[in-house]
């Protein structure tokens, strides 16, 4: 079951990618805002930049003035006219195409970096003086305003008397806007003298909408209410964010549940091709390994099953013979069968089918107590070479009378190893018991103790009859005998794989070797760590 083509990554990269793109939804939200919120500033309380436009205009020579771009710097709604020395139109961008200012109107014009202003107000009828005051106010340096001169016009806007503007024509009703800085339309309207790249008097008239104080709030107000939303986008954005993390995570951890699902119904878990971040990486990793340890474990089981069935039926068979034996002839003297001369014989094979179940007995009830996972065992520092000099010497006598001969190659120095010295003495008593059991008289023994790779090693060998082939692979499993090919057929299959057992409990093992080339016989070596 796949996830799809992810590369590996760990579980903190994992859960950073989501918080940058928490991150950046949110960024990419308030970029949003503030671009609109910019747009419909400049929409509603637009904020022009004449100082640099006039700047601009003072480095610019008077073939490059149709390239300018004054709407870059005064806004949309505005215009720009360039005059020469002489009141010639050099330049009109924007609303200034077609407009023409006649002298005494471009006088009326407010010079951009004047630190006055003229104020007009049409005074009531019959007012003393005329029907429009002009004052002109000054910014004192406090920034306050004082007044420093005025003129009266009377209904037809003809200077009437005053300190300023004193002229002959009549004022046009435009000219009383300019005056005042506006064009009649909202905007605000300037002039500024300077002098081009080649030292030659230009005058720049430019209008331009500026917010006034109403912009200004209704900007504001539309601002300050847009607080009130950031926290339901930002739960918004958070929201998106978990389910998105919330169903990455489903997606990782489905492959994960569907294999606990198969692994009990007892079908495989998919997930060897699984991929994700480093951590769900391992633990479906780890879950696979569970999975063939299970697997492993269940054939184990069932092996092991099918080993005690063999075992058991093993038991019945080899203990079936001699209980019916004892039975019929049991039977027999109990029903006076037996002639008197014969009835010896008959309790004496009765006595020894006895004698062969006992030991079958023992035999099981000594692997079964090994086989416990509790089983005692007391394991001390011994020499093992003394062990296996005293164990043959001991059993020199017996050998001899047997037919046997016996060849020892025991180091005279120690090699010690922790073990159990009866256990031990039991499984070498096993292997001599086999070779006596199945070889005839005549048989050399040979016995070494040896030391390699951190390993103590007792070498059993005969160079009797050897073992079939058909025999090596389950030789140390319980109730395999050599009898077909052996002869004598007395044996219970149970002394190597109790031999196995012992050196099994030691940490170490048992194992046939093979006899060199042209060479019989029989060699066991148990191995023990040192």
């Amino acid at each position: 079951m796949r996830t799809g083509g992810r590369r590996k990554e760990d579980l903190f990269r994992f859960l950073a990618e989501n918080y940058v793109f928490f991150t950046i939804m949110n960024l990419v939200i308030l970029t949003g805002i503030y671009l609109a919120l910019s747009a419909y500033g400049n929409h509603v309380a637009p904020t022009p930049s004449p100082d640099a436009l006039l700047e601009t205009l003072s480095k610019t020579a008077d073939r490059e003035l149709g390239r300018l771009a004054s709407v870059s710097f005064l806004g949309k709604d505005s215009g720009l006219m360039i005059l020469d020395g002489e009141g010639n139109v050099l330049c009109a961008q924007q609303d200034a195409q077609g407009k023409h200012f006649s002298g005494e109107t471009l006088a009326c014009i407010p010079e951009y970096t004047a630190d006055s202003r003229v104020l007009a107000a049409e005074l009531p009828e019959n007012a003393q003086g005329g029907s429009y005051l002009l004052t002109r106010a000054q910014y004192l340096e406090d920034g306050s305003l004082t007044v420093t001169g005025y003129a009266f016009l009377d209904e037809n806007r003809v200077w009437r008397s005053g300190t300023i503007l004193k002229r002959e024509t009549p004022f046009t009703k435009e000219e009383l806007e300019y005056l005042m800085g506006r064009d009649g339309q909202g905007r605000s309207i300037y002039r500024h003298s300077y002098e081009n790249p080649d030292g030659l008097p230009r005058t720049a008239v430019f209008w331009m909408r500026e917010a006034g104080s109403e912009q200004y709030r209704l900007f504001y107000r539309v601002a300050d209410s847009i607080k009130w939303f950031l926290l339901p986008i930002y739960l918004g954005t958070a929201a998106v964010c978990i389910l998105w993390l919330s169903r990455r995570v489903r997606r990782l951890l489905a492959p994960l549940n569907a294999a606990a699902a198969n692994l009990a119904a007892d079908r495989p878990s998919g997930l060897q091709d699984y991929e994700g971040p480093v951590e769900f990486k391992e633990l479906a990793d780890n879950f696979l390994h569970l999975e063939r340890a299970l697997q492993e474990s269940e054939r184990e089981r069932r092996r092991l099953d099918g080993e005690r069935r063999k075992l058991l039926s093993d038991i019945s068979h080899d203990l079936k013979t001699p209980v019916t034996v004892i039975r019929g002839y049991a039977a027999a003297l109990r029903d006076g069968l037996i002639a008197p001369e014969d009835e010896k014989k008959y309790l004496d094979t009765i006595a020894g089918r006895a004698e062969r179940v006992n030991e079958l007995l023992l035999t099981f009830h000594e692997y079964s107590r090994l086989d416990r996972p509790d089983m005692p065992i007391n394991k001390r520092p011994e020499d093992l070479c003394g062990l296996v000099r005293e164990f043959f010497a001991e059993k020199y006598q017996e050998l001899e009378l047997a037919g046997f001969e016996v060849e020892a190659f025991i180091p005279d120095r120690a090699i010690r190893a922790d073990a159990d010295r009866a256990l031990l003495r039991r499984a070498m008593e096993n292997i001599v018991n086999n070779a006596v059991l199945y070889n005839p008289p005549g048989t050399r023994l040979t016995v070494e103790v040896t030391e390699e790779e951190g390993q103590a090693g007792i070498l059993i060998a005969d160079d009797g009859c050897g073992i079939p082939q058909e025999l090596k692979e389950n030789l140390f499993r319980p109730f395999v005998t050599g009898d077909a090919a052996r002869g004598s057929g007395h044996g219970s299959g149970l002394g190597l794989a109790i031999t196995a057992k012992i050196l099994e409990l030691h940490g170490g093992s048992v194992r046939l070797q093979e006899p060199p080339p042209g060479g019989k016989g029989t060699a066991f070596r148990l191995l023990l760590p040192i």
